[in-house]
């Protein structure tokens, strides 16, 4: 009989496997699909742009701040700062195309995983293509931005439907390139550094995959792109994630440092705040890069492959994002590019970068009176051949530091551990409070002493501590003023009381995610009143117990998918080039009508092919006007009209 039940128990793993299996196929399949058809979507833009070039123009506005700015940052050749023009239009162009055909937007976006694989970490390598992944890239032309966009590793950047892009296989040239070491135009080394005499592989050496994805080109000049690759999980279910990347970036040494090339990764939160983040920004200081000194003006740095680490336990078994972006300089005349590897399904031997993290904790109403101690504690890991030179940790309140502890009162090299004191928080607090800890490392580099800094501004998603209804007896929600919805503040959705809590109000479903939801617990009885509702959806758990500040949601475990974010519109910088009008009819002996289709006028000027004035009028911009012409002399007269954007246009009229 056991051998039975066992041979049943494995035969059901396997059917499950299967499944699994099935759908996990049947979703790269999809998301294929999704690519050949943004690919095709992307021959569809090179011709609209190529059928509309000399159809737009740049607004003279627009065009001389690009010659202004250009030279005032580079020394530019006329040619190329007509390539920069140029690539300003065709950025314009890209999205008027969206704009036109907003049904192409969705091609795009990678598709979020069905809910049975979601927990597997499917194609972290690229083996599948780019199946899962959404990529887009901010050119920035220089400078209808201006120079405000740039905030080096704070720059914001966000898909918007028109920055939408798909990458190409093995092209160096393109914003971003799958590199594939099996199709045609594979190049083994990247080739700026090649040029320079320095071979780095376009793939991970040690690895033994076939593919990777490049983001930017090595060009520069006119467009200081910024582009980005994007993947969502709807749970993430390990608390680190670990990728490798490979850097080049162009460096001028009479360029600040805000404003060099960087590289920047972020996991964000279901409410797009940031979890954790690595910055690199182009500094030859930094013996993270190997420098070529090209000229006295120019130095390119790289870096070998390297392993890096984010954590991300605050936010697990909930859905999370993961970003990669890497910009040219603000001037845009100098490069930043970056080889990206093995996002999820590696572990790193050891984080080049390092690691810090700080285990939770969800404290409410700390012991004022008797001021009993807090621990806050972490772990983390020093940047290779790094040493820890300071640890603090800081207490905030919506940004602003309320206390300090300048040193842990245990440390370890991996673990470390801070006495907070409830004082601390200062007289009488109220609200919500979090510990941030930072940690400098010490690097001796061939320049000198560099000084890494790693960052953990909150100890997990909501509140570290919270003053708040600390702790009362009793507690009456009644409708509408106490109405709640899943993703409402920790404040307003979890409450606790030393003796009952009465119920009347409703709670509503925000984003109907795991883990979210409304919970209510009380020493001595929950009572669900007459006009309470849990609508359809929500999640709320009650339950007896007293004032211990936690907050189980005490529900069945399942897997909600939560759909991604909708891009956001953009604007057109365009001017529709009036090229033609009409004057009808032609010849004419009396009334003539004079039109544009495209576009419109406000003044017409008529002469005689000698120049001599026989009708001139200025009036509001229209399509179209009427003159009477009977009582010119029969000829040859010239009609002029200049049409809203400042052209003037000309034909001939033959009055008979």
């Amino acid at each position: 009989m056991k051998r039975i039940v066992k041979t049943l128990i494995v035969c059901a793993i396997c059917f499950h496997s299967n499944i699994i299996s099935a759908q996990m196929d049947e979703y790269l399949s999809s998301e294929n699909s999704r690519i050949v058809q943004a690919n095709t979507i992307e021959t569809e833009i090179q011709k609209f742009v190529s059928d509309n070039l000399n159809s737009y123009e740049l607004s003279q506005d627009i065009t001389d701040e690009v010659i202004q700015h250009l030279r005032s940052e580079e020394e530019f050749t006329e040619e190329q700062l007509r390539r920069a023009i140029l690539n300003t239009k065709i950025v314009e162009l890209r999205k008027l195309f969206f704009i036109q055909n907003p049904d192409k937007k969705e091609s795009y976006v990678a598709r979020p995983l069905p809910v049975e694989i979601q927990q597997q970490c499917v194609n972290g390598d690229f083996e599948s293509g780019t199946a899962g992944y959404t990529f887009w890239s901010d050119p920035h032309p220089q400078p209808a931005s201006g120079a405000a966009f740039f905030l080096s590793c704070a720059t914001p950047t966000s898909l918007t439907g028109t920055n939408a892009v798909t990458p190409v296989v093995n092209n160096m040239n393109a914003t971003v390139t799958l590199i594939d070491s099996s199709s045609p135009g594979y190049v083994q080394y990247d080739p700026t550094l090649a040029g320079l005499g320095y071979n780095v592989p376009t793939l991970m050496p040690s690895a033994g995959g076939r593919k990777c994805i490049k983001l930017n080109n090595e060009q520069g000049l006119g467009s200081s792109d910024q582009t980005t690759v994007s993947r969502y999980f709807p749970n993430i279910n390990q608390p680190t994630i670990d990728f490798n990347f490979s850097l080049v970036m162009d460096n001028k040494p009479a360029h600040g440092q805000p404003i060099q090339p960087f590289f920047r990764v972020r996991v964000l939160d279901r409410n797009n705040r940031v979890v954790d983040e690595i910055c690199i920004i182009a500094n030859p200081d930094n013996c993270l890069f190997n420098v070529i000194y090209v000229s006295d003006r120019r130095r390119v740095l790289y870096t070998n492959w390297i392993c890096a680490r984010l954590n991300v336990g605050e936010i697990l078994n909930q859905p999370g994002t993961i970003e990669f972006t890497v910009s040219d300089c603000q001037p845009s005349a100098h490069f930043g590019t970056v080889y990206i590897d093995n996002i999820c399904g590696s572990v790193c031997a050891t984080p080049q970068l390092g690691a810090l993290n700080t285990d939770p904790t969800n404290i409410n109403c700390p012991d004022l009176v008797g001021n009993t101690p807090i621990q806050v504690c972490g772990t983390y890991s020093p940047p290779v051949n790094a040493t820890l030179s300071s640890m603090t940790l800081a207490i905030t309140q919506n940004g602003t530091t309320i206390g300090t502890v300048n040193a842990p009162t245990q440390l370890t090299p991996s673990t470390f551990c801070f006495t907070v004191l409830p004082s601390q928080f200062g007289a009488n607090p109220t609200g919500d409070f979090e510990f941030q800890i930072d940690a400098n490392f010490n690097v001796n580099c061939p320049a000198g002493a560099f000084i890494y800094t790693i960052s953990d501004d909150s100890a997990n998603i909501g509140p570290d501590v919270t003053f708040v209804d600390c702790c009362q007896a009793t507690l009456t929600l009644v409708s509408p003023a106490d109405d709640v919805n899943n993703l409402a503040s920790t404040l307003q959705k979890k409450k606790e009381r030393s003796d009952w809590i009465k119920a009347a109000n409703i709670v509503s479903v925000g984003d109907n995610a795991l883990l979210n939801g409304v919970v209510y617990h009380a020493e001595n009885f929950v009572e669900l009143s007459p006009g309470f509702e849990a609508e359809f959806g929500s999640q709320f758990a009650a339950y007896p117990e007293g004032c211990t500040a936690n907050y189980t949601y005490k529900a069945t475990t399942q897997n909600v998918a939560v759909s991604q974010p909708v891009p956001m519109e953009e604007t057109v910088n365009l001017v529709k080039v009036s090229r033609d009008f009409t004057i009808v009819p032609n010849p004419s002996s009396s009334m003539i009508e004079i039109a544009m289709k495209e576009s419109l006028f406000s003044n017409v000027n008529i002469t005689t092919i000698d120049g001599k004035i026989v009708y001139e009028r200025q009036f509001d911009k229209t399509d179209k006007t009427q003159v009477d012409i009977s009582r010119y002399a029969n000829g040859i007269y010239i009609v002029n009209i200049t049409s809203d954007d400042g052209k003037m246009l000309t034909k001939k009229l033959i009055k008979n």
